[in-house]
């Protein structure tokens, strides 16, 4: 039987027609091949010749639009159609040929030739097919890049060794009837990737081709001979040399109904299709899932199991793509087509139900999850069905005993794993489980972990050897309520990566550690829309650090463990009936696919996509539509721009750069063509001209004045001016430049796309408006060499001149992108200098320049050191004067206050590369580096507010052990920081409202018997901890209170000590660890620290002033750990206590009871020896037992704000006490020496009252200050003048002045004492605290046994609380406020007006704008048709919006005028 066409056509019957010789068949045939060569057949021994459809392609009588094309099919021989650039796309139908069979799918083939076609033009061809699969409407898609396309367009001379007949064939097509042969014109034919399906009335093919964005669209032709359809179009055209495949698979390909296996092949004459796939993490192997009619199959591919003898030995006609270089003789390398994959091991599987599948990292173990339970029927309802029994299953994938066989079904084994004996929780399981290495940087199998979850509970088993359930999760209570056929598998797959997986009920995203098995954070900062897609269309990095919401029109990209938000990007290019449908993190989670579908079906996914730089959150290029049931996924190493994409029956993997079209990468120097490079062009930068779009554009070398009124200074400038085409408007753009500095070079290029200034060796350039409206837009700047030319082509390439002795020009980057890591160095040299560009830039320009800069503000051009950024390398800058470091100053301040623009502090932050930390050193050499500081302060503590994220307070946190320290002129800036956090806002207040555990105190109930629950309402301040697990009682209705939290980095910092134990070290064995755990090892522990034998300090309390306790935030933190852990080590060491106490007590009521033992010598005196020093030394321990007594009891409120009064007040006489002592002294001296020195009778009589001891004199004189004055009695009877003046002088000095001075002392000590003697309470439980902590560390399993030791806790507080806080702390900053002077008055004028003007006009010109429209005068015709109502409605909407306009305006300007004021104060601060 011959080979022969159907031409088929709407108006004709078929109509077979000869189309090659029988030998082409017979060449075509080909036998089955052994297992080792199974992988590089192409298609199996077909039963039957195969068949093909032939039409040819004209204009259709339809009328076509102007930028589609519509073609029509006929049986008749046409000319060949020429596609041109006038219309970008070509679309046409195929209708499917009546005699066809059910089930039977075709290749579709295009003759086409490429001899008027510009490759160098050409961007990407992109094909879009619509038809039916399965009943449901299908949409694929298939790119042409130039590299494939040149592949496809190759001759046969190219190849070696290629068959030689090809006169011979083409004289066979001449012979063709209705056809004629084009002398000189290649027909190729190329087979296309996408197949027609079989269903419905056809299939609908656009073509649309795609040009260089900065080229002119004109790419010449590209001439459309013929389309067929053909069963089998590889052993068709298997002989004729200008045959090509499209192969859009990089690596693999795995085509179930093709695999070159006959065994395989036979388990179904009907075509299979693909339902789901797992992919194993090693790359070689894949599960597949397959559906033949109602029958389904479990079938695992080896992906890496090819011959490469026998590709090798291949026609080398099947390649994959041509390389760019061209050799010596003009030929170009090729490299052969990626193989098929090879299926090893496949089984059948019980049908009904939905199931998944999932492989191990080696492909050793294969999971089949059932993930909903049937639902019941009627006829179940009147006769209920037995216990359902799940489909669950894991099967061992192992190689047999001989290694490889020869048959390929037997060379991999799937034996049924009994995981259910040690895991009883996976029997009957239903849900969805997937195998997850969490470190696949570095794999290891012990480590392996399968990820089950039913949707209430996460659990998390360890699949070496035995398996056993490492960890349980429960998740929110409100899964309860959801149905448990809520997709987890697009949960699993799609958001479980690394250490994290991420899931969401209603309002609440949640992200769980598995390594941990706990709730590492969550957040309700997605919308409800977000979150309810959240599951299906988000993607998440490789690492599990970054998600990806897509929204309506936008894609928020969040850092998983602390849900910051890293950027946003709105598509304004999406149209109003479509919405962003999907996100992937690729390329290691720098790049992220973005797919955009309909509304109405988000799965119809037919605009391109884009490709956005996480890090600039930029489009950076556009890839082609997936479809609507095409699964699209990046690789689970994160290596690479890998895809893995699943499609009806096909499943292949691709890189990312061959899905890419309509634009190129950036950078990309090869995109330049020979004209770019061309002699006559690189010297092609004008001064003066006409641009494209009319605008007059000119280039002028000035010497400008510039700087105030006051003081202008006249510098060499560059000033463009752009002249409107139709009118006399004209607007210019100024760059002063710095003193000394020479213009070598000013010049518009590329078509005036781009303005080029070079001075002194600054390359700077700038975009070109295409409109009058538009504004220059700074796009480089870098710190170059001096005498170099610069030139910019049209595809925004960056070249120099060469160095002496190099040839050709030196390539530097795209302009786009000046912040790579080959650029890094010169793009931070160039900041540096624009400091001094910014201070005498205008207001446009400083806008400019501040929007350039804020693009690349959160850009790390190398990953491994976090120094190459904006932030870190202005900070590290060290100025010889204060005046250029208070510039530098400035543009930190506008940066960072500058709208669009916020700076996300870097997770892996070191002390190094901190900011703050790198002015704090600084300051420690130039005070006035702590105006740097305190502009990173007040934008971290501004951002951590607005966002409600605490991580921007990082750089803050890290640096409080020096900002403490009061010994530090920046001690001042702690006080402030502290008071600003006391209320740090809480997100998701309902959420821990309805999840929390109550800290209450300890208190001791009379009638402990009764319950007595706890909640929110019962207690006036609350502290609170995050407990998913617990279900608290519905606090009343009338709380109102507002939730704040607080992180115990604020309290303490913690030392990095060898042998401590921590809890966020991952999985050390937790349940080891609470083995180890008992109470009598944490009370030896005690005893051991308490005697300082063992003494780790892990953790460290700052040393707070007591003014900075003054903190409803610290005291939580304070409250939450007593309350925990704090009590209870009191309490135990308390007891510990008491048994010295009784032991003392015991000693000293024994020496009462039993009597002294007085002893006298022969001389009858009295010899108390040692005994009296052992009751001297009992009376004494005694006095300080009951001291240390009080200070024991002072944590407790009773007892110490009497112990606190009574040491403030002895702290308060101290100095007193010296004084006093001083004059008690002197008049001891005096009073002995007036009685036992007088000579005359007259004293001779009371001189026996009065010791001559100066012990016993000094006794004397101190108790005559309370009224006794009977040793001095006899004196005051005398008339001894000396006597009664020195007495007068005594009364006078220690009854009337010193004793009122101590009572004023103690008095404002008592009042002092009485207003901080809650501070002071604060503070010893605090220390006891502290002391708790780190035993904490030395307790083995205790950290893991109590859950006491979150890194945030919650507390309440009312509104009125913080109002009277903050009103508080103005009056504090008004008392402590300085007045300018000094430092203050060196800020140049420019700096302290311009800076706040290129910020303040950076607001939105709402407020203009509304202005405008309210003076604009309307036609009275408009105004008299228009009803008062909506009028009145209208007028009011205006001035709504103005109002909140100007509004907005009000709060930027007054908080730039405190930013003002507050740089005025540290200045003159810093002066005194």
């Amino acid at each position: 039987m011959s080979d022969f066409v159907l031409n088929i056509s709407e108006d004709s019957e078929a109509e077979a027609v000869p189309l090659l010789s029988t030998n082409f068949q017979a060449s075509s045939a080909v036998a089955s091949s052994p297992s080792s060569t199974i992988a590089t057949i192409e298609a199996t021994a077909p039963s039957r010749p195969p068949k093909a459809y032939r039409w040819y392609l004209h204009d259709s009588d339809d009328e076509s639009s102007l930028t589609e094309r519509n073609l029509a099919l006929d049986d008749e021989y046409h000319e060949p159609v020429k596609i041109r650039a006038s219309q970008r796309l070509t679309k046409w139908n195929i209708v499917l040929p009546s005699d066809r069979e059910k089930g039977e799918f075709y290749d579709i083939v295009l003759g086409v030739s490429t001899r008027s076609l510009d490759m160098d033009a050409i961007e990407s061809i992109l094909i879009r097919f619509e038809q039916e699969k399965a009943n449901n409407e299908g949409f694929e898609c298939e790119v042409f890049k130039r590299r494939e396309l040149e592949r496809m367009s190759v001759t046969d001379e190219l190849y070696t060794g290629a068959d030689k007949d090809t006169d011979r064939d083409k004289d066979d097509a001449k012979e063709m009837p209705g056809q004629e042969f084009e002398k000189g014109v290649t027909e190729f034919k190329w087979k296309l990737f996408t197949q027609c399906y079989g269903f419905g009335d056809g299939v609908s093919i656009t073509m649309e081709i795609n040009t260089w964005p900065e080229l002119p669209l004109d790419f010449g032709s590209l001439d459309l001979h013929f389309v067929e359809l053909c069963t089998d179009s590889t052993a068709l055209y298997k002989a004729d040399p200008l045959f090509r495949e499209h192969c859009p698979y990089s690596t693999w390909l795995v085509d179930v109904n093709r695999s070159g296996c006959p065994e395989y092949d036979s388990l179904s004459r009907t075509f299979k299709q693909t339902t789901n796939f797992s992919y194993s993490g090693d790359g070689r192997f894949v599960v597949i899932k397959t559906l033949v009619d109602e029958d389904e199959f479990l079938e695992v591919w080896d992906l890496q199991n090819h011959d490469i003898a026998g590709r090798e030995a291949k026609d080398p006609k099947d390649v994959s793509s041509v390389l760019d270089s061209d050799d010596s003789n003009g030929a170009k390398d090729v490299m052969m087509k990626p193989h098929r994959a090879t299926p090893v091991a496949w089984m059948p599987l019980v049908s009904g139900g939905i199931t998944d599948v999932s492989i191990s990292w080696d492909g050793s173990l294969v999971a089949v999850a059932e993930m909903k339970r049937p639902e019941a029927t009627e006829d179940d309802k009147e006769d209920p069905p037995e216990n359902h029994q799940s489909r669950f299953a894991i099967y061992k994938c192992s190689w047999n005993d001989n290694g490889a066989s020869e048959k390929p079904s037997s060379r991999m084994n799937l034996v049924r794993h009994d995981v259910e004996r040690t895991c009883p929780s996976l029997r009957n399981y239903i849900g969805e489980g997937v195998f997850h290495m969490v470190d696949s940087s570095n794999p290891d199998f012990k480590y392996e972990r399968f990820i089950a979850c039913d949707g209430i509970t996460i659990n998390i088993y360890s699949t070496f050897e035995d398996w056993t359930l490492q960890h349980s999760i429960i998740m929110d209570s409100a899964f309860h309520s959801q149905d448990l056929a809520f997709d987890m598998a697009g949960t699993l797959f799609n958001q479980l990566r690394g250490r994290y997986v991420i899931t969401t009920n209603d309002t609440v995203a949640f992200t769980f550690d598995i390594a941990l098995g706990t709730l590492a954070s969550f957040s309700t900062k997605p919308s409800t829309a977000q979150l309810f897609l959240m599951n299906y269309l988000s993607g998440v990095s490789a690492d599990g650090d970054w998600i990806a919401i897509p929204g309506l029109r936008h894609v928020d990209v969040y850092r998983t463990q602390t849900w910051t938000l890293q950027g946003s990007y709105v598509f304004d290019e999406v149209d109003s009936d479509e919405r962003v449908a999907r996100v992937m993190f690729m390329d290691s989670g720098r790049l992220l696919y973005v797919m955009v579908g309909l509304i109405a079906d988000i799965a119809w996914q037919r605009r391109p996509g884009y490709i956005l730089d996480v890090a600039t959150m930029s489009v950076v290029g556009r890839v082609a539509p997936d479809g609507n049931d095409d699964m699209t996924s990046a690789r689970p190493d994160g290596l690479g721009q890998g895809l893995i994409c699943s499609g009806y029956t096909k499943l292949w993997d691709t890189c990312l750069e061959d899905r890419r079209t309509h634009r190129s990468p950036t950078g990309d120097v090869s995109r330049c063509t020979d004209h770019c490079n061309h002699p006559d062009s690189i010297h092609s930068g004008v001064e003066e001209g006409t641009s494209p779009s009319g605008l007059r554009l000119k280039i002028q070398r000035t010497d400008t004045a510039i700087g105030s009124q006051l003081k202008r200074d006249k510098r060499s400038s560059v000033t463009v001016t752009m002249t409107h085409p139709t009118t006399t408007q004209v607007k210019k753009m100024v760059v002063p430049l710095l003193i000394g500095y020479t213009i070598e070079q000013a010049a518009f290029f590329a078509d005036y796309r781009y303005l080029l200034v070079v001075a002194s060796g600054t390359f700077m350039a700038w975009s070109v408006p295409t409109t009058f409206e538009g504004e220059f837009r700074l796009q480089m700047i870098l710190d170059g060499e001096a005498d170099k030319e610069w030139t910019i082509c049209p595809h925004g390439i960056v070249s120099r001149s060469s160095d002496e002795g190099e040839e050709g020009r030196h390539h530097v980057g795209h302009v786009r992108q000046p912040f790579t890591e080959p650029l890094a160095g010169e793009f931070l040299d160039g900041l540096a200098i624009m400091v001094g560009f910014y201070e005498f830039a205008d207001v446009g320009l400083r806008q400019d320049i501040l929007r350039y800069y804020g693009r690349h503000i959160n850009t790390y051009p190398d990953k491994d050191d976090e120094s190459w950024n904006v932030i870190s390398f202005i900070s590290s800058i060290r100025y010889g004067d204060s005046h250029n470091m208070i510039c530098n100053f400035a543009l930190t301040k506008d940066l960072l206050s500058f709208p669009g623009v916020y700076w996300i502090p870097p997770y892996s932050m070191t002390v190094e590369m901190n900011p703050l930390a790198t002015f704090l050193k600084n300051a420690e050499t130039e005070p006035l580096a702590n105006v740097g500081a305190q502009i990173i302060v007040d934008y971290c503590l501004r951002q951590a507010k607005e966002m409600q994220d605490p991580h921007f307070l990082s750089p803050i946190l890290q640096c409080l052990p020096s900002l403490v320290d009061s010994k530090q002129l920046y001690s001042e800036m702690a006080q402030t920081i502290y008071r600003e956090l006391a209320f740090f806002p809480s997100q998701g207040r309902d959420f821990i409202v309805a999840n929390h555990t109550l800290i209450n105190p300890w208190t001791f109930r009379w009638k402990f018997w009764q319950p007595y629950p706890w909640g929110l309402h019962q207690y006036r301040d609350q502290v609170l901890q995050f407990n998913a697990k617990n279900i608290p009682n519905p606090p009343k209705g009338n709380f109102t209170r507002d939730i704040f939290q607080a992180s115990f980095d604020l309290l303490w910092h913690k030392a990095e000590v060898a042998g401590s134990q921590d809890s966020s070290d991952g999985s050390k064995g937790a349940a080891t660890a609470k083995n180890l755990f008992s109470w009598p090892h944490a009370i030896w522990t005690m005893v051991l620290r308490k005697c300082k034998l063992r003494y780790n300090t892990t953790i460290q309390c700052y040393p707070f002033e007591l003014e900075t306790l003054d903190n409803p935030a610290l005291m939580a933190l304070v409250e939450y750990k007593w309350n925990t852990i704090g009590f209870r080590y009191w309490f135990v060491r308390f007891l510990g206590q008491m048994c010295y106490y009784v032991m003392v007590l015991t000693a000293i009521f024994l020496q009462i009871k039993r009597g002294p033992d007085i002893a006298e010598d022969h001389n009858g005196r009295i010899d108390l020896g040692l005994e009296s020093l052992f009751v001297a030394i009992i009376v004494v321990a005694f006095i300080f037992l009951w001291l240390e007594f009080l200070f024991e009891l002072r944590v407790f409120q009773a007892v110490c704000h009497f112990v606190s009064i009574i040491i403030r007040a002895i702290y308060a006489i101290r100095v007193f006490f010296f004084v006093f002592a001083g004059g008690l002294l002197a008049f001891s001296i005096a009073i002995v020496h007036l009685y036992h020195v007088c000579t005359s009778s007259d004293c001779s009589y009371y001189m026996e009252d009065f010791s001559s001891n100066l012990l016993r004199a000094l006794s004397m004189t101190y108790f005559m200050m309370g009224g006794n004055y009977d040793p001095v009695e006899n004196g005051f009877a005398g008339n001894n003048f000396a006597f009664h003046m020195m007495m007068i002088v005594f009364f006078f000095f220690t009854v009337i002045l010193m004793l009122n001075v101590l009572i004023a002392l103690i008095n404002n000590a008592i009042d002092d004492g009485d207003q901080t003697w809650q501070l002071d309470w604060l503070e010893y439980r605090m220390r006891y605290v502290e002391s708790a902590e780190n035993m904490s560390y030395d307790i083995p399993g205790f950290r893991e046994e109590h859950n006491y030791f979150p890194d945030t806790i919650y507390y309440t507080g009312t509104p009125q609380q913080v109002r009277n806080y903050e009103k508080k702390t103005r009056e504090i900053k008004e008392q402590s406020a300085p007045e300018a002077g000094g430092l203050a008055k060196q800020l140049p004028e420019s700096t302290l007006s311009a800076t706040s003007n290129a910020v303040a006009a950076a607001v939105p010109a709402e407020k203009s704008e509304l202005a405008r429209m309210g003076t604009r005068r309307r036609d009275p015709a408009i105004d008299a048709q228009m009803r008062p109502s909506g009028e009145t409605d209208l007028r009011k909407q205006l001035e709504s919006v103005q109002a909140s306009s100007e509004k907005q305006v009000d709060e930027l300007k007054q908080q730039l005028s405190e930013q003002q004021q507050m740089l005025v104060q540290i200045l003159a601060k810093l002066e005194r």
